[in-house]
């Protein structure tokens, strides 16, 4: 059975092993060695990445017997004798998101009484969720004190084996159904929380560094709690006042200011756009007595045929519907482009079904889909310019007259 070095040594990235076995993981080489610093996917915890005898480690698993496989990106090195090396930015990275969560749930059960019951990392997010819901910004202040207080105290943290029997005082969320250690491996944040874990870690509390708690949502009957820790949590902070500083220098505020600056901002802008749509509704009344006031007359119809070029479609369909509410009246309306639409309403004192003329027009166009109410339809979806649009204009309007002779 491979010897998992890395229960006891989570420092070591680069070492010697043999190959005792070549084999294969789905559609990809494998390997298992007779001793590993590599860490498999379990616990929560992601697998360590690197090399093998030069050829990249793109996973690592536990098989159902217990060995550890090493999956390649390619077929494994001739000798069986091979030098490893792990990611040692990812494993660090790993150790501080995992110890830090050890602090973190702890913390939430001192504060908050609030347990965790899942745990997830990964190279972007860490999460825990808890047991309770709708936790205050308050009491979220005071566990963020608590653990960096921890962490400021610089506290050991070490790995150790107990008799599962023994293991009164360790916080188990379950115990595994097989242990690949000569008993059950927790790890002790000294003075503070002892937790069984199989994971990495770090060696005391200060390589941490900081613990932020990004965001805090309900989730089912409880909490989802995200953060980040140590160079997460800097990287975090230096985009987001990367972000803060310009809007403070475009709002010319103080960063300070920066909330109050938007609100005022928000409020300008619904007023603008309060002030746009009665602006719009004006122009469009204008615009229709325009269009009606030009419109041809047909066996005592009138007609009025537009093309709308560069027109928000939502305004067109507005138009075309109060163009619609007079008597006797035809509205066709298209709007050219990379999605062309066409826009058809009648007057209810007509009988035409304008579904028929519809398909027409998309005749003309080559293609469309679509359809609606027989005095209100529309459609298109094929590219067409404005000549073309008014040609299936043209047709809308020959299949409504044919239709009604």
């Amino acid at each position: 059975m491979t010897e998992r070095l890395y229960y006891d040594d989570s420092r070591t990235t680069e070492f010697r092993a043999t190959i005792v076995e070549r084999t294969r993981a789905g559609d990809r080489p494998a390997v298992v060695l007779d001793r590993t610093y590599f860490y498999p996917t379990g616990g929560g915890q992601p697998h360590d990445t690197g090399v093998i005898g030069g050829v990249e480690v793109v996973d690592v698993q536990t098989r159902e017997d217990g060995e550890v496989l090493h999956v390649l990106a390619s077929d494994p090195p001739g000798e069986d004798e091979v030098e490893c090396r792990i990611d040692a930015g990812r494993r660090f990275d790993f150790m501080q998101q995992h110890t830090g969560q050890h602090i973190l749930t702890q913390a939430f059960v001192q504060v908050a009484d609030a347990h965790t019951i899942a745990f997830h990392l990964s190279e972007d997010t860490v999460t825990i969720d808890l047991d309770r819901a709708d936790i205050p910004p308050r009491v979220l202040d005071e566990v963020e004190d608590l653990v960096n207080r921890v962490i400021t105290e610089d506290r050991p943290v070490t790995p150790r084996l107990v008799v599962p029997e023994n293991a009164s005082g360790v916080r188990v969320r379950r115990i595994p159904g097989q242990l690949h250690t000569e008993g059950l491996r927790v790890v002790e944040v000294e003075g503070f929380d002892t937790t069984a874990c199989g994971g990495t870690h770090v060696s005391r509390t200060g390589e941490i560094g900081i613990i932020k708690i990004i965001k805090v949502e309900n989730h089912r009957e409880g909490s989802r709690v995200e953060f980040k820790c140590g160079g997460r949590a800097l990287r975090d902070y230096r985009q987001k006042h990367a972000i803060l500083d310009r809007l403070s220098n475009e709002l010319t505020v103080g960063y300070w200011e920066v909330g109050e600056a938007v609100d005022r901002l928000r409020a300008e802008l619904k007023a603008a756009q309060r002030d746009l749509r009665a602006a719009t509704r004006q122009l469009a009344e204008f615009e229709g007595e325009r269009l009606l006031a030009q419109a041809p007359t047909r066996e005592g119809v009138r007609v009025v045929r537009q093309v709308f070029e560069g027109r928000d479609p939502g305004d067109v369909r507005t138009l075309v519907s109060r163009l619609a509410e007079s008597d006797r009246v035809v509205v066709l309306a298209g709007i050219p482009g990379e999605k062309a639409q066409l826009i058809l309403a009648r007057s209810a004192d007509l009988p035409t079904n304008l579904n028929g003329p519809l398909q027409a027009a998309f005749a003309v166009l080559g293609g469309g889909r679509g359809g609606g109410r027989p005095d209100f339809c529309q459609g298109g979806g094929v590219q067409a310019d404005a000549m073309q649009v008014a040609a299936a204009l043209d047709a809308a309007e020959q299949a409504i007259f044919e239709s009604a002779s």
